[in-house]
């Protein structure tokens, strides 16, 4: 019996790479005719990753040195298929597959049921579907009778051209078009309620992620950063801006250098509420009013599995109430990868990750236990934020590497049978309270 890899994007080629290579029998379906996940259907034509390609690329396969230090979405397309190319991971991808329902039935198993009309039954089902693509549009004040589109429906310029704009957001991707409207538009308005923080892509020079300072406690992380961003952006008021109401890591952080650029040259102004909207005049706060032709919500999206019964669609915003990252307490075979918002690119995360995730599946496999019930059993916590940086998730996986767990599963596993405890239910309140690490 076969796992089901749900999703080819860059998550989705790891696990799959991870799977073939440990000798893990799986399936992968992609609801796209071709591999790239948001990469192919749900970026604009001009954008340029965030992050340089030392984070975006997988471990085991370099970009070439004739790739620019920011990859364009063609790049990256590129680089994910020659990956595929040289693993030979496209011939277990069945394009254009959509799975309608997935449900746990007896056994342990898992029915999957396909948009065909078809069905099968699998081990396991890792779920790689992204986050980038139900669309999150905020409650407008009002009907705007001009166009109103989300910013993943913004795929080139020529959307902008001699419109007046107003982008409702502050993150990449409202920065990005508020850049872009600020070059092609007859003018380009930002509406947000709270400043971000706005890191550079380099330092001198030099790309951010290749910036390593050893041996730094974590508690210093965030000092750093503020020096940073001082000697590079300098104070928000200097924009017009007010200070932000967050730590710099409370929030995902807005990366442009362009930004600041256009804010200084008046090129981009800046509101903070929205109070009424009639036709095509919308009111702010500051009791002023302007005229637009385009409004883009740049306002995120909502973390979505809309082939799960709501049973297993543990969420609370964009947070997945998980645990180890990425496994239910309660049931075997069902993984999440992907689903968070993490600093840095995901490339090399992605790779490291799919590992963990081989393990789980070889630690299930050997102890017939779900491997959330084992992280709970070693007082794992629910996650309860998406916002996670690189380095806290590789610290994660040194501890929890494969002989752990499986040092972990063996115990456990003695426990509930000295106990009579189903490995199948959650686990018991005075089993959890147990340290095995």
């Amino acid at each position: 019996m076969k796992y089901l890899i749900i999703g080819a994007g860059p998550c989705g080629l790891a696990m799959a790479k991870s799977l073939k290579y440990a000798q893990i029998e799986y399936d992968q379906i992609e609801a796209d005719s071709a591999l790239g996940g948001n990469w192919l259907h749900g970026v604009y034509k001009t954008v340029y990753t965030d992050a340089c390609k030392d984070v975006m690329q997988y471990p085991d396969f370099p970009m070439p040195d004739t790739f620019p230090d920011f990859l364009s979405q063609s790049a990256m397309l590129d680089y994910l298929n020659q990956y595929a190319d040289v693993f030979d991971l496209k011939r277990n991808i069945r394009f254009n597959t959509i799975g309608v329902w997935v449900s746990a039935i007896e056994g342990n198993l898992w029915k999957v049921h396909f948009q065909d009309g078809s069905n099968r039954i699998y081990k396991g089902v890792i779920i790689c579907n992204g986050h980038h693509w139900d669309m999150n549009f905020p409650d407008l004040p009002g009907k705007f009778t001009g166009e109103y589109i989300h910013s993943k429906e913004y795929t080139e310029p020529d959307q902008l051209k001699n419109k007046r704009t107003l982008v409702i957001g502050s993150g990449n991707s409202a920065a990005d078009i508020a850049c872009e409207a600020a070059r092609i538009s007859s003018s380009s308005v930002m509406c947000f309620r709270d400043s971000p923080w706005i890191f550079p892509k380099t330092f001198m020079g030099v790309p951010l992620a290749r910036i390593k300072v050893k041996n730094v406690p974590k508690r210093l992380d965030a000092m750093l950063v503020k020096i940073l961003i001082k000697l590079t952006f300098g104070k928000h008021s200097l924009y017009g801006l007010a200070q932000p109401n967050h730590k710099p890591f409370d929030k995902h952080p807005t990366v442009s250098e362009e930004l600041p650029y256009y804010l200084k040259h008046g090129r981009i102004l800046i509101k903070r509420k929205i109070i009424k909207i009639e036709n095509k005049t919308v009111w702010f706060d500051d009791n002023k009013c302007a005229e637009f032709d385009l409004i883009v919500a740049a306002t995120g999206f909502k973390l979505s599995f809309p082939f799960l019964p709501q049973s297993l669609v543990r969420t609370d915003g964009p947070n997945l109430l998980c645990m180890g990252h990425c496994v239910y307490p309660d049931y075997k075979g069902l993984f999440f990868l992907g689903w968070q918002q993490v600093r840095g690119g995901i490339g090399a995360l992605a790779s490291e990750f799919s590992k963990v995730i081989v393990d789980l599946i070889k630690v299930e496999e050997e102890s017939g236990l779900p491997s959330g019930m084992i992280f709970k059993s070693i007082n794992e916590n629910i996650s309860s934020t998406n916002l996670y940086g690189s380095k806290e998730i590789y610290s994660w996986i040194k501890r929890h590497n494969y002989k752990s767990l499986v040092r972990v599963s063996k115990k456990l596993k003695k426990i509930c049978i000295h106990s009579n405890v189903p490995t199948i239910e959650c686990i018991p309140d005075n089993i959890s309270s147990t340290k095995y690490f």
